[in-house]
């Protein structure tokens, strides 16, 4: 072969990226690329060298370039080479114009990608079967009703259980959860299982968001000149609208105290005096109330009467928040999804990571924050696929709370640690972030942290966390910092 000839050869065989190793008819290398080097990890030069040599000095196991030598023919045999690296090799034999061996080229596949993915597509097409069987046997647990809930957490299974049972009767329902777990919703169904849903309406009072200069005169209603601004013709009230129907109080712990009373009076004699009136009102109306609060404690406080507690309390209904209920996660977002795409006309699905990052994540604002974080992606969304990279910051974030990654059970000082100083600020920030998500305001975000509201907003301002919408709650917030210094 000529110098120029050799050169092109080397060049052509230099670029293949899969290892090269060729040897002549008695088994000796006449030459091999930098890929097969890369690859096999064999630390000498082989060039010139029998492979047999390569056997009895355990560099390899066997050898294919030996088994073309002996058969004429292509082999192929998976190797392993001392870089560790599995790999698949293929012996060609090449033939003179006379039918007689002249050499044997290998090549020298790398299969540690190959199996990498393998073993990913195995994992993808477990956890597709896993969805599968969730989606196969998410069912409606009450009829009709509960369509619009997706449930398959044991705790959640037993409420909706009840749910034809309370609605039957007239009792008091007092639903206990965090916000966003839907407690509004459970008081729905209350009605609709009952045959109030026939006669009357359900009307919802947010005791939380109505001014406590108006929320008597909205729920009980007035008589004409009852108070400057009033109509003459008077006005009849929200609990008016709910007679013969139901009345669902949320957030009743906000209830003034003043109030209380009056609704104590309601519950009792089931009559309502409108602001400004002399004469009760016959009322027939079941009430359900929902508190995220701890009522018992406000009435060991003196916040709440301790007579209207017992009053509502007749059937308490307790909400585990979502992450306390995991399983219901993976039903939620499909359920969620699917709504999404009818609305806005796409066609989506969540990738494995995608989903496993939203089974890890704590899901402060419950049911609530789930739902509003798939509509955001599908909103968003550019492909056909919600990936990883997709999801809030927030939520990708959500496992840097783990201090240990553990690459390696079997080389524990593979693990990377993180800095205690980073892990704490971690730490810091998803507390404080979840409790302004929950709470919506400084005043009870804070009393949940354990801390006071300057306190709250000086880490807020350090660590970068966007805080709640100026509104009179925060100048309230405020005033209430100016008063702690």
């Amino acid at each position: 072969m000529s110098q120029c000839l050799e050169m092109t050869f080397r060049a052509m065989i230099s670029s293949i990226s899969d290892g090269i190793y060729i040897t002549d008819s008695e088994g000796y290398c006449t030459a091999h690329n930098e890929a097969f080097q890369r690859i096999t990890g064999i630390p000498i030069n082989v060039v010139g060298r029998n492979v047999r040599t390569l056997i009895d000095d355990n560099f390899i196991s066997e050898s294919a370039s030996l088994e073309v030598i002996r058969s004429g023919q292509r082999v192929s045999k998976v190797t392993l080479f001392p870089s560790g690296c599995e790999a698949l090799v293929t012996g060609n034999p090449s033939f003179d114009e006379e039918g007689n061996l002249i050499n044997v080229v290998c090549e020298v596949r790398d299969l540690s990608e190959l199996n990498t993915l393998k073993d990913e597509l195995k994992r993808a097409k477990q956890l597709n079967k896993q969805y599968r069987e969730i989606i196969r046997n998410y069912s409606p647990t009450v009829p009709n009703a509960t369509q619009k809930i997706t449930v398959r957490d044991p705790k959640m299974q037993s409420i909706l259980d009840e749910l034809p049972r309370i609605g039957d009767s007239d009792a008091t329902v007092l639903i206990y959860g965090e916000s966003g777990v839907g407690k509004g919703l459970i008081a729905s169904l209350l009605h609709e299982h009952s045959s109030r849903s026939n006669k009357g309406k359900f009307i919802k009072v947010d005791c939380s968001a109505i001014p406590s200069s108006l929320i008597e005169s909205e729920l009980f209603g007035y008589e004409g000149g009852a108070f400057t601004g009033a109509r003459r013709e008077g006005k009849s009230g929200l609990l008016d609208q709910a007679n013969h129907g139901t009345a669902f109080l949320d957030e009743i712990g906000e209830l003034p105290l003043f109030l209380q009373v009056k609704l104590l009076s309601v519950l009792q004699d089931h009559k309502i005096l409108r602001v400004g009136g002399t004469v009760p009102l016959e009322m027939d109306i079941r009430f359900v109330c929902a508190t995220n609060r701890d009522l018992e404690k406000m009435v060991d406080e003196g916040t709440f009467r301790k007579d209207l507690y017992y009053r509502l309390n007749v059937i308490p209904v307790a909400i585990p928040p979502l992450r306390e209920r995991k399983e219901d996660i993976f039903g939620l977002t499909l359920s969620f999804l699917e709504r999404f795409c009818q609305k806005y006309h796409r066609s989506l699905s969540f990738v494995p990571e995608a989903m496993d990052s939203l089974y890890e994540y704590s899901w402060p604002g419950n049911v609530r924050e789930l739902e509003n974080v798939v509509e955001r992606l599908v909103v968003l969304s550019q492909t056909g696929l919600i990936e990883k990279a997709d999801l809030p910051e927030k939520i990708r974030r959500a496992n840097q709370a783990v201090i240990l990654l553990d690459t390696d059970p079997a080389h524990p000082k593979e693990r990377k640690i993180i800095p205690l100083k980073a892990a704490v600020a971690v730490t810091e920030r998803l507390l404080i972030e979840g409790a302004l998500q929950q709470y919506n305001h400084l005043g009870p975000a804070a009393r949940a942290l354990g801390i006071d509201i300057s306190t709250l907003l000086r880490k807020c301002k350090k660590l970068g966390i966007s805080r709640v919408a100026e509104s009179a709650e925060m100048r309230l917030s405020l005033r209430e910092v100016e008063i702690e210094k």
